[in-house]
């Protein structure tokens, strides 16, 4: 009897890692949904608020210069990308292993949709904030989607911005999500005791040597483009964690 090996056809990496992509957009409710719409029932309950104050003062020339340039409300959406790697991470990543796809091929397929994700959010920001500035700040010298000491940035410096602390908060959240995943509830325990320590030791270096007036100047003197680029060194240092704690994790509780 003559035995007949069949070779298993595996596909090519690009189209393994490509295949992780889609299995994100599977279900874009909470990726690319829902924070368009968060996003724009604040900036309607800012724009009320404006108006209102607008119609109270009699007029926009009553206000002070400037007066509307002082809205954080579209900061959420930066510190919502970690929502979303941490979801991303911990709800597909059980589901992923259960259609053979590798650790490997996961955090990569994961990865290159955070990248996508960060392009697509800071681009449309981008769009919008120039449309704000386009419509005199929708006639109210406001700010919003260029809040202040972006507002009058160069639309690239906006968009780099945007870009770079999103992806710093992406791959925070995917390092958050695999300490979560490879260690549960104690290996997050001991993430956030860690970090505390970290900041307070941080905290208490500055204090102790006189140093906060020197941290104050580095945040005046550097533009908002070199304070994002350094965030890179960070964002590259959470994406290498987070692939090293993956490798190893396994989605069945400890």
């Amino acid at each position: 009897m003559t035995a007949i090996a069949h070779e298993r056809h595996v596909a090519p990496a690009p189209t393994r890692i490509w295949n992780v992509v889609r299995l994100h957009i599977a279900n874009p409710i909470p990726t690319l949904v829902l924070p368009w719409i968060i996003t724009f029932i604040i900036f309607a309950a800012n724009l009320a608020i404006w108006l209102m104050v607008v119609q109270v003062a009699g007029g926009v020339e009553n206000l002070e210069p400037g007066a509307f340039q002082y809205s954080g409300g579209i900061s959420w959406i930066v510190v919502f990308m970690m929502v979303v790697a941490v979801q991303a991470m911990n709800l597909t990543f059980p589901f992923a292993l259960g259609f053979a796809v590798t650790r490997r091929d996961f955090y990569l397929g994961s990865s290159l949709y955070f990248v996508l994700l960060a392009l697509l959010y800071s681009t449309g920001l981008t769009l919008l904030a120039a449309l704000e500035s386009a419509t005199g700040g929708w006639g109210m010298d406001a700010a919003f989607f260029a809040p202040y000491g972006l507002y009058d940035e160069p639309l690239a410096v906006l968009w780099f911005a945007y870009f770079g602390l999103m992806l710093l908060f992406f791959f925070l959240g995917a390092a958050i999500a695999t300490v979560w995943v490879r260690w549960k509830a104690y290996g997050l325990y001991a993430f956030f005791i860690g970090l505390a320590a970290l900041l307070i030791g941080s905290a208490w270096v500055i204090t102790t040597t006189e140093s906060w007036g020197d941290v104050g100047q580095f945040f005046v003197t550097n533009s908002p483009a070199a304070l994002v680029a350094w965030t890179l060194p960070l964002t590259l240092v959470s994406a290498v964690v987070g692939f090293l704690f993956l490798r190893r994790a396994t989605p069945k509780s400890a």
